[in-house]
């Protein structure tokens, strides 16, 4: 006699979230600046290159809770931080959103 088979299936973990450098500026653009945990490596490493070709500004927060803004060649060896990452000052201050401003 036949013996019935079981049907099971072993899920895998989900691996972190990892998002597309035009969706992370896109995210930053919308909302004028993004908190990145300091285990985030993947959304960081995508960070550091679009700040490189000037579409971000990360900024470093210290123990203090002050942010400080990272330089180009300094934010790979700022990885165990949080960041924040924000839209840059083409005209007027870092971080205001795009179309978010309501004229008063």
């Amino acid at each position: 006699m036949l013996e019935p088979e079981t049907n099971v299936v072993a899920f895998k973990p989900r691996a972190a979230v990892v998002h597309h450098p035009k969706s992370l500026m896109e995210r930053v653009y919308a909302a004028g600046s993004l908190s990145l945990r300091a285990d985030d490596r993947a959304t960081k490493a995508a960070a550091v290159m679009l700040q490189a070709l000037g579409f971000l500004v990360i900024e470093e927060i210290t123990a203090d809770g002050a942010p400080r803004r990272l330089q180009r060649g300094e934010a790979k060896g700022a990885m165990d931080r949080p960041w924040r990452l924000s839209k840059p000052a083409f005209s007027g201050t870092i971080g205001i959103p795009d179309g978010g401003a309501v004229p008063t």
